[in-house]
């Protein structure tokens, strides 16, 4: 079964909330913490996006994180790159002993680029529940 990481799951749930109330509608940690995320997990993810340019944060009353773009002008594979610190692919072919020997080698990279661009027709717009 391909999943993606906690940090994706917990991140595109944080981008789903933001998607949800427009560029500029806030949401704090607390309200994440509420929603049964942890609360040092999501300052970190979102710290990730901030730091990418997705994201803006405000401290103080009435702070927290916010969208700097409408939902439909950030795609899901910029997210989740942003989120993961990389890019998205099943395998990681450049960290192994065995790179260049073995059969999978050329299948993940066809794997990686199908994923790529099924994650570029998607926007946050996307993930808003109707």
């Amino acid at each position: 079964m391909f999943t993606l990481t906690k940090k994706a799951d917990y991140g595109m749930a944080l981008l789903s909330v933001c998607a949800q109330r427009g560029r500029g509608g806030r949401v704090s940690l607390k309200e994440l913490s509420d929603m049964g995320m942890p609360r040092a997990f999501m300052s970190k993810i979102a710290g990730s996006l901030v730091e990418a340019g997705i994201l803006n944060s405000k401290e103080g009353k009435g702070g927290g994180f916010s969208l700097n773009y409408e939902p439909k002008e950030v795609q899901v594979k910029e997210a989740l790159e942003a989120i993961e610190g990389g890019g998205v692919e099943p395998v990681n072919c450049e960290s192994c002993p065995m790179e260049g020997g073995c059969g999978q080698q050329t299948l993940m990279d066809k794997l990686t680029l199908q994923i790529e661009e099924l994650l570029e027709k998607y926007t946050l717009a996307d993930l808003i529940m109707n």
